[in-house]
Parts: structure tokens; C-alpha cells; sequence
């Protein structure tokens, strides 16, 4: 399970209670062996097994209210480096704190493909695969998730919203 930690990072920018998260992956890694012999190669075996979280996210929703939960920090693990002064680990945390709010207020749609690109690092053929959508639409909701987020930090950053198109 060289994917697991990829896996954990979208279900909780996905999903906002930790103990679900757990549930979620718990279900993905049992699906995952129950169908591994569906899994075509190596070479898109992150895609496959997140494309089986992000399913088992929305099997969650459906069993909730049908809605995302905001990202809470409390989702988000707090690492901090010993060497850094203590206003420095402040504004980081504050840094920290934003960031993950303004991702937490985005639409789910929009949510999955940021953390995707953003944090995992996917191709947009990866991203496609895992969102069922084609290219065109990936690209468009990531240009959309850069505006919005671009937007809700505007103070932070130093880019138009209007350039990013």
C-alpha cells in the first residue's frame, strides 16, 4: 500500500471527521484487495486506488446529508520544524489556517481536483481517471479552484484573478 498516505490526504480534504476518514480508507483498502486482479499495470496504480477513495468518499456523503463537510484544521496534521523561531511557527500556523479554510469553502467538485494537482501531485490524465471527467473539465475546475482560491487569499498572494484565466 505505497498509496495509502496519498489516499488519507484526499479523504480528509474530502471528508471532515477523522474517524470516517478512517472508515473510508478501512473500506477503499478492502475494496482495493477485493479487486486488485482489475488493476491493469503498475504504472496507474495510484490512480486506480484513488480513484476506489474518492468512490468510497462519495458513499459516505450519500449516507450522510448527500453534502461535504468544510475542512477543519483539526484534519490537517500539524508538523512544525524544531529549528523555527516561534513567531515564524505562528504565521505559518496562521499561513496554515487560511490555506486550508479557503480550500475547506471550496465545492467539492472543485475541492478534489485542487488537492489532487496541488498536493498529490496527479497528472491531469490521473486526475481525469479518478474524477471520471474528461481532460477539458479537469482543466476547467482547476482553473476555477485557482480562481476562487486566489481570490479568497488575494492579501496573501500577489496574482490577479483575471491573469489566471
Amino acid at each position: 500500500m505505497p498509496h495509502l498516505d496519498a489516499a488519507y490526504t484526499l479523504a480528509r480534504y474530502l471528508i471532515n471527521d477523522p474517524s470516517e476518514v478512517d472508515d473510508v480508507l478501512q473500506e477503499a483498502v478492502l475494496r482495493g484487495v477485493q479487486y486488485f486482479n482489475t488493476l491493469e499495470s503498475d504504472n496507474n496504480a495510484r490512480a486506480w486506488f484513488l480513484t476506489i477513495v474518492r468512490r468510497e468518499c462519495y458513499t459516505a456523503w450519500s449516507r450522510r446529508d448527500g453534502k461535504m463537510d468544510s475542512v477543519s484544521l483539526e484534519t490537517i496534521s500539524d508538523l512544525e520544524d524544531a529549528a523555527i523561531s516561534p513567531e515564524q511557527t505562528a504565521e505559518r500556523s496562521l499561513l496554515r489556517e487560511r490555506i486550508v479554510h479557503a480550500v475547506g469553502t471550496l465545492p467539492g467538485h472543485l475541492r478534489e481536483v485542487i488537492v489532487l494537482r496541488e498536493l498529490q501531485q496527479l497528472s491531469y490524465d490521473e486526475i481525469a481517471v479518478i474524477t471520471e471527467s474528461p481532460i477539458g473539465t479537469v482543466m476547467s475546475r482547476l482553473s476555477r479552484a485557482r480562481a476562487r482560491l486566489a481570490d479568497s487569499l488575494r492579501d496573501l498572494v500577489d496574482v490577479d484573478v483575471g491573469e489566471m484565466s
